[in-house]
C-alpha cells in the first residue's frame, strides 16, 4: 500500500508549471423566489483543456440483446444505455460544437422542473463545451488508450466534464457510461426518456446493483467497442482504440463499479475511485491486484476511519447504520493493500459547517449553480471548502498522472514523488 496524503498547497507548488483553469461564471445576481421565471444573466465557464489535443465527442445508444433489465416495468425490455465518448481531434473544421446536455433534452428539462431547477435550468446549453460533435479522431498517434467513466448514483455522463474534456486534450479516449435506471435520467435518441428508478436502501441490494448492473454494464461497453474498434470509420475510430490499455474511472457510486470492475473484468488494467465506497465488494475480495488509486475528500476519509457520525434515516435500525459503515471500512481497508495500490487524501476538503458537501467537488456542480432553482435539492450539495479551479487542477492532475503511468507507461509522474505525510 503506498498511502499519500495531497494538500492544496502542496500541489499548487509541484504544479506551478500549472492547469490554466477558466473562471467559473458569476450567478447573475441574488436568488429569485420562484425559479420557474428566474434567467441566468451570465454564462458559466467550464475549465480550459490544457492537453495537445482539441475535443471530439460523439453519443452512442446502444442496446444489450444478452441482458433483460430487472428495473423497468416491461420484463420483455433489454439493458440500453447511452454512452458519451470525449477524444482527442487535431480541429473541429465543419463540425458544430455538442451541447453541454446532449439533445434531446426535453426528458431531462422536465425533470429538473420537477426538481425546482425551472427555465433557468434550459439554459445550460449556452455553455461553450469546446468539444465538437462527431468530428474526427486525430490520426497523430496510432492508437489511444481507453477510459472507462461511471457517474455517481443519480448523477449523469454529461455532468464530468471537467475530467473527461481534460482526459481526451491529453490523448484518453474517454467512454461515459450513462447507467441506466440510476443516473438523473436517460433520454434516449427516439426522445423515449427513463427517470431514475426507485431503488431499495438495502445494503445487500447495492452490492448487487454493482455486481449485476453497473460491472455488466462496462463490460458490454467494452464488448462494443471491440465493435467501433473493427467498423467505426465515421469517426475515423476504425483500429484506433487501444482496447490492451483501458482502465475505469468513476465518482461516487460509480468510483464502486470501476475498483469491483477492475477485478472482475481481465481488459480492465487499471482503476480509479473518486470519492466513493467500496459498494460491491465481499470479504473475500481482498486487496487490489491491480494498479488502483483511491481519490477522496478530508470528509469521506473520516467516513472510512470511522471518524464521521451519521443520523439514522427514519424507520432505520442504528445497527445497521454502524454495521454498513464497519463494513465498508474494512473493504476500504483490504483493498488498497495491493502492490499498486493508491490511499490518496485531498486536504483542506472539510468545510467545518457544511460536512459532505465537497463529495460533489468531482462533478461539474460548482460551475453551475447560477442554473439551479432555489428549492434544487442540488444547492445543499454544493461544496463549500474547495475553491473549484483549485480542486479540478489537482485532481486532473492526479488522474492523469496515474494513468500516464499505468496505461501511457510514462516515467517520473506524480505517483514516483511519493509525498507522504
Amino acid at each position: 500500500m503506498k498511502k499519500t496524503i495531497v494538500s492544496t498547497l502542496a500541489l499548487a507548488l509541484l504544479f506551478s508549471c500549472g492547469l490554466s483553469v477558466n473562471a467559473q461564471g458569476e450567478s447573475g445576481g441574488p436568488a429569485q423566489k420562484s425559479s420557474l421565471t428566474k434567467s441566468v444573466v451570465s454564462v458559466a465557464t467550464l475549465p480550459k483543456v490544457t492537453g495537445a489535443f482539441q475535443v471530439g465527442t460523439t453519443n452512442f445508444d446502444w442496446v444489450d440483446v444478452s441482458r433483460k433489465d430487472s428495473l423497468t416495468s416491461d420484463p420483455k425490455d433489454n439493458r440500453e444505455l447511452m454512452v458519451q465518448v470525449w477524444y482527442p481531434i487535431d480541429n473541429g473544421n465543419g463540425k458544430a460544437k455538442e451541447t453541454y446536455i446532449p439533445s434531446p433534452v426535453n426528458g431531462i428539462e422536465s425533470l429538473a422542473h420537477q426538481f425546482g431547477m425551472g427555465d433557468q435550468f434550459a439554459e445550460i446549453n449556452k455553455i461553450d463545451t469546446d468539444t465538437y460533435k462527431d468530428a474526427a479522431l486525430s490520426n497523430q498517434r496510432n492508437q489511444y488508450p481507453v477510459v472507462l467513466f461511471s457517474h455517481g448514483l443519480g448523477r449523469a455522463r454529461w455532468e464530468y466534464q471537467s475530467i473527461t474534456r481534460e482526459l481526451a486534450s491529453h490523448g484518453y479516449i474517454v467512454v461515459s457510461v450513462d447507467h441506466t435506471d440510476f443516473n438523473l435520467g436517460t433520454e434516449f435518441k427516439d426522445g423515449r426518456f427513463v427517470p431514475i428508478a426507485h431503488l431499495v436502501p438495502d445494503f445487500t441490494k447495492m452490492d448487487e446493483y454493482i455486481n449485476q448492473i453497473w460491472v455488466k454494464d462496462l463490460q458490454f461497453v467494452i464488448r462494443q467497442l471491440v465493435k467501433v474498434n473493427q467498423h467505426d470509420e465515421a469517426h475515423n475510430f476504425k483500429g484506433k482504440l487501444d482496447l490492451s490499455k483501458i482502465a475505469a474511472v468513476g465518482h461516487s457510486f460509480g468510483g464502486a463499479a470501476a475498483a469491483r470492475a477492475l477485478q472482475l473484468e481481465p481488459k480492465i488494467k487499471a482503476a480509479i475511485d473518486l470519492d466513493g465506497s467500496l459498494v460491491g465488494l465481499t470479504g473475500k475480495s481482498g486487496k487490489m491486484e491491480k494498479p488502483f488509486a483511491f481519490i477522496k475528500t478530508e470528509d469521506h476519509a473520516g467516513d472510512l476511519n470511522g471518524v464521521n457520525e451519521y443520523p439514522t434515516p427514519p424507520g432505520m435500525d442504528p445497527k445497521v447504520i454502524q454495521d454498513q459503515m464497519e463494513a465498508y471500512r474494512i473493504r476500504y481497508e483490504q483493498a488498497i493493500q495491493g502492490d499498486d495500490a493508491y490511499d490518496i487524501t485531498i486536504a483542506g476538503t472539510r468545510h467545518k459547517d457544511h460536512p459532505h458537501n465537497d463529495h460533489m467537488s468531482f462533478t461539474d456542480h460548482p460551475l453551475l449553480k447560477q442554473y439551479y432553482g432555489d428549492a434544487s435539492p442540488f444547492v445543499a450539495d454544493l461544496p463549500g471548502a474547495v475553491n473549484p479551479a483549485d480542486f479540478y487542477q489537482i485532481t486532473n492532475n492526479i488522474i492523469l498522472s496515474f494513468l500516464d503511468k499505468y496505461l501511457m507507461g510514462k516515467r517520473n509522474t506524480l505517483f514516483e514523488l511519493r509525498i507522504d505525510k
